[in-house]
Parts: structure tokens; C-alpha cells; sequence
């Protein structure tokens, strides 16, 4: 009876929940709705008209200073910049090795907060041509790992219990695991082939010898959005074009707005004229950089606001009726759906950390599974790309159009890669699990994965490429390659033991700190006497997976 009960508390992604608890949560979300819209209906037509109209108008004032804050940033580069912090970068060893471009692209959306705030930062560095367009590449590869820290700190809301904990880190890091799996794959590829880059150059270039003006769209946002910008800055974009009159030329600000023989008939108007001149265009494109990373922020935080107020509780209908559907036809098509309900959801809400954040605490309370997150995190990647697209088209630049492009396309091979192929499927749900049971089992090591993964392990590669380039790849080497060899072990110990040699059918040849988290959970028992595990049906589930030894420790981590 009791090695029928730990087998029955093995299995906690299989484990149903409880009819009671369904009940009470879908009873408790039915009086919340049917408050709500006894609320709603409570207020007059005329009320509820002219909240919805102040509402749209919110969000497109919020649309509109989002643009005009990507056009100030590009300005305020171009100030900061100038040819020689563009040749000092060009030539920097840090902007030249692909692993420390990759993790800045990582520590620069962790500090921000947002990958379409981080990869609107880098596509209009580019357009700007303070950053190449191969560095580029790298650093919006690692926007899109440091985006789901978000969603991986959400996830300890619940740590206070460990089967949601379980359930919650797991949905949360499966977007973690998509993420880095998809680097390994491409970014191996871009290095020695240029895919990506030689892919979007063709469809930048083709467009550009086609028939149709492209140019059409970043002149109509600049039609729309020069009335504002002009009243803050005014650049000379005939310095921009020529090179001899920039190096000739003491600011790239325009002062004059009509002149006639080498004279100035009228000045040029807006924020920065009086100090024109007179202070350096460094100065100034810094306060400018910092008054408009403010407006971008502030605008995408008013973006997520107004469209959470006006689509939240249709949003998780929609997803309660995707998932929750009967339907065989609907049921095979399931991945795919979610996929696009989820590109969906995340172009109108502008933001995938806000969709995948919403949907973790659905996976930890059991309404989702993992499964079904997967899919929809895989549309929110691809529908967060609207974000670079729209400053691509803002900046007016072709390699800001290429740089948005390989944004699109690499989130679009990663699940060509990663979703149709049903073995590969499972691959980052079942690390995602894995960190899971290894959460639910040691809570303090969700803290130590998000340190390690979105803070030290960048900073350690970054400080790396300040030595050496060598230094780095010697390092990426020494921490990719035990891991591959680890999981092709692992699954020929799973379905082909008889392949290998008695000493690898186990990790039992291992010291005990590379195969368990036990010796590290003992060291902090010893400095932190209340992160001193309890045992529960995850510690039995742990025992049954990876088996014990005469010392009482684990066989594997």
C-alpha cells in the first residue's frame, strides 16, 4: 500500500486536480465575472460610450509618443554618437565576439524590464549607425532569453505551495528552455554561415528593387510625428550624408532653418536652440536619450495598461474556450492555435511578458498545462516582434529593417524547430519540468536559476570578452559541452542502456556535487536554518525518478 501511494505521488503533472477545487475556482471566477458585468451593465450606455472613446483615444495618444519617443532615441544616438563612438564600437572587442553580444543583448533587457523597450534600443542603435548590424544580430538573440525573466519571477508567487510552485516554474521556464535552445541551434549557424543576415539582406534588398516604394511607410510616420520631434531637437541631415561636412562641422544640430549665400535668414525653433552651440551634442544627446527612454517606457506602460483594461477578462475567455475544447479536429490543431491566439494576444497587447506573466499563475493553479502554454509562447515571441518592426519603420533605415527581420525570423525558425516535430517537442518541456521538480524540491533554487542564468552567467562572459575573445569561446565551450554530453548520456541511460558501459548506466561515478542538489540544500540548511527542507509527495516523486543510495542521497540532479 505504500509504495502504491508514492507511486500515486510521482506522477504530479499527471495528477488531476481535485473535483472540489475545480469547482470552487470556476465558481469563484463565475461570481467574479458576473459581478463584474452586473457592474458594467449597472452604469448608463452613455457612461459606458464615453469611457470606451476616452479609452481608445488614451491608447492611441500612447501610440503615437511610443513613435515619437523611437524617432527622439534615434536622435539622441546620433548626438551621443557621431562617426567616432560608431568606429569606437565597430572596432570594440566586445561588439565584436558574438557570445558577449549575445549576453549584453540578455543584461540589457534583464536591467530594462522589456524586450520591446531592449530590441527598440538596438534596431534604433542601428539605424543610427552607432551598431553594426552583425552585432545586432547577437544582441536581439539575447533580448529574447532575458525577456522571460519576467515571467520566471512571477512564478514564485506561489511558492508557498510546492505543487503550484512545481506547475508554475515549469510553465514559466519552458519559455527560458525554448529560448536557449533555439540560441544553440541559430547561433552556431549565424557565426559560420550568416543565415539569418544573408536571408533578411535578400528580402530588404528585393523590396527595395521592387516597384513598390517601401520607403512610403517610414515617410508617413515621419509626416506624422515630425511636428512633435521638431519642437524637441532638429537634426542636419545634410551632415548625416556626407561625411567630409560632419567631420567639418561643430554640431549636428540645425540651427538654421532658411538660408540664403552661407546666411542664416531664420532659426530653427525647439527645446535645445537656446543651448545649441553652446553646450556639446554629448550633453545634450544625453538628456535627450534620457528624456525619451522615460516616454518610451511610460508609453509602453500606458500601452499594456489601457489594452489590459479593455481586453483582460476577454482574453482569458479566449483562452479558456481554445484549450478547454472537446472538439478531435481542434484537439490536433491545438499547437497551432495556440500558437496563433498567442501571436495574436501579444500584438494587441504589446508586450509577451505581460501575456506569458498572466498565464503562469493559470499553469501553477492547474486551469493550463504546460503543454498548452508551450504553443502560446511560442506565438507570444513572434507577435512581440510587431514592437521592432514598427521602430524599424520609424528610424527609415534599411538595416534597422534587417535588424527588426532577423528579430522575426529567428523566433519563426525557433518554432519550425522546436514545435511540428513531436520528439523535439518534448525536449524543452521536459527540462522545463525538470527545473520544476528540482524547484518544488529545493525552493531556494528558482532563486539561484534566475541569478545564475540572467545575471551571472552574462556578467561572467561579458567581463570575459574584456580580456579576450578566445577567453570566451574556451568558456562557452567548457559550459555547453558537458551539457550535450550529459544529455545524450541521459537518454541512452533512458532507452538504450545496453549501449553504453556498466560505469555510465548511472551517475553514480560522479561526485556527489555534480550529480545532486543535496550537498548544496545541506550547505544552506547550515548558514539559513529555515531553508531546511520538509519532505512531501515531490521528495517521494524525486526518490522514485532518480533513485537512492546507501548514503540516502540522490543519484542524479
Amino acid at each position: 500500500s505504500s509504495t502504491e501511494t508514492i507511486s500515486k505521488q510521482a506522477e504530479p503533472f499527471n495528477e488531476p486536480v481535485p473535483i472540489e477545487k475545480k469547482v470552487t475556482t470556476t465558481s469563484k471566477q463565475s461570481d467574479e465575472s458576473t459581478d463584474e458585468s452586473t457592474t458594467q451593465s449597472k452604469r448608463p450606455l452613455a457612461l459606458r460610450v464615453a469611457l470606451l472613446v476616452l479609452r481608445l483615444l488614451a491608447l492611441l495618444l500612447c501610440l503615437y509618443f511610443f513613435v515619437c519617443s523611437l524617432d527622439l532615441m534615434s536622435s539622441a544616438f546620433r548626438l551621443l554618437g557621431g562617426r567616432q563612438v560608431g568606429e569606437l564600437l565597430s572596432n570594440n572587442v566586445v561588439f565584436a565576439n558574438p557570445v558577449a553580444c549575445l549576453m549584453m543583448g540578455v543584461l540589457l533587457t534583464v536591467l530594462v524590464q522589456s524586450s520591446s523597450t531592449s530590441t527598440s534600443l538596438i534596431i534604433t542603435m542601428v539605424g543610427a549607425q552607432i551598431l553594426e548590424l552583425r552585432s545586432s544580430v547577437y544582441m536581439i538573440m539575447g533580448a529574447n532569453i532575458g525577456t522571460t525573466v519576467t515571467n520566471t519571477i512571477v512564478s514564485l508567487g506561489q511558492i508557498g505551495d510546492r505543487e503550484e510552485l512545481e506547475r508554475a516554474f515549469a510553465g514559466a521556464t519552458v519559455h527560458d528552455m525554448f529560448n536557449w535552445l533555439t540560441v544553440l541551434v541559430l547561433l552556431p549557424l549565424e557565426m559560420a554561415s550568416g543565415a539569418l543576415t544573408s536571408l533578411t539582406g535578400l528580402i530588404v534588398n528585393s523590396n527595395a528593387n521592387s516597384t513598390i516604394n517601401v520607403d512610403k511607410p517610414p515617410d508617413f510616420l515621419k509626416a506624422i510625428t515630425s511636428p512633435f520631434t521638431g519642437l524637441v531637437i532638429r537634426l542636419d541631415s545634410k551632415l548625416l550624408k556626407d561625411p567630409e561636412l560632419l567631420r567639418n562641422s561643430s554640431t549636428l544640430i540645425k540651427v538654421c532653418c532658411k538660408t540664403s549665400n552661407s546666411t542664416c535668414l531664420e532659426k530653427c525653433q525647439f527645446m535645445f536652440m537656446e543651448v545649441a552651440g553652446h553646450w556639446a551634442d554629448a550633453i545634450i544627446g544625453g538628456i535627450l536619450l534620457a528624456l525619451s527612454l522615460a516616454a518610451l517606457i511610460g508609453c509602453l506602460v500606458g500601452l499594456v495598461r489601457i489594452l489590459r483594461s479593455l481586453l483582460e477578462s476577454k482574453v482569458k475567455t479566449t483562452i479558456e474556450r481554445v484549450t478547454r475544447t472537446e472538439n478531435r479536429c481542434l484537439l490536433f490543431a491545438m499547437d497551432y492555435i495556440s500558437l496563433v491566439v498567442g501571436a495574436g494576444l501579444t500584438i494587441l497587447v504589446q508586450s509577451s511578458s505581460v501575456l506569458t506573466s498572466a498565464l503562469t499563475p493559470l499553469v501553477g493553479t492547474g486551469v493550463i498545462t504546460v503543454e498548452i502554454m508551450y504553443p502560446i509562447t511560442l506565438g507570444s515571441n513572434i507577435g512581440t516582434t510587431t514592437t521592432g518592426l514598427l521602430a524599424a519603420l520609424a528610424s527609415g533605415s534599411d538595416s534597422s529593417l534587417q535588424t527588426a527581420l532577423v528579430h522575426l525570423f529567428f523566433n519563426v525558425f525557433g518554432v519550425l524547430i522546436w514545435l511540428p516535430v513531436p520528439l523535439l517537442k518534448r525536449v524543452p518541456i521536459a527540462l522545463a519540468k525538470k527545473l520544476g521538480a528540482a524547484t518544488a524540491a529545493y525552493r531556494w533554487f528558482a532563486i539561484a536559476y534566475i541569478l545564475l542564468a540572467f545575471l551571472l552567467l552574462p556578467l561572467m562572459f561579458f567581463a570575459l570578452s574584456l580580456l579576450h575573445t578566445a577567453a570566451v569561446y574556451v568558456a562557452f565551450g567548457l559550459l555547453v559541452a558537458p551539457m550535450l554530453v550529459a544529455g545524450v548520456v541521459g537518454l541512452l541511460q533512458t532507452h538504450r542502456p545496453d549501449w553504453l558501459p556498466e560505469f555510465l548506466r548511472n551517475w553514480d561515478f560522479l561526485p556527489e556535487p555534480l550529480r545532486s542538489l543535496a550537498p548544496y540544500d545541506r550547505l544552506l540548511s547550515r548558514i539559513f536554518g529555515c531553508c531546511r527542507r520538509k519532505r512531501n509527495k515531490v521528495d517521494a516523486m524525486v526518490e522514485i525518478e532518480f533513485g537512492k543510495n546507501e548514503e540516502g542521497t540522490f543519484r542524479q540532479s
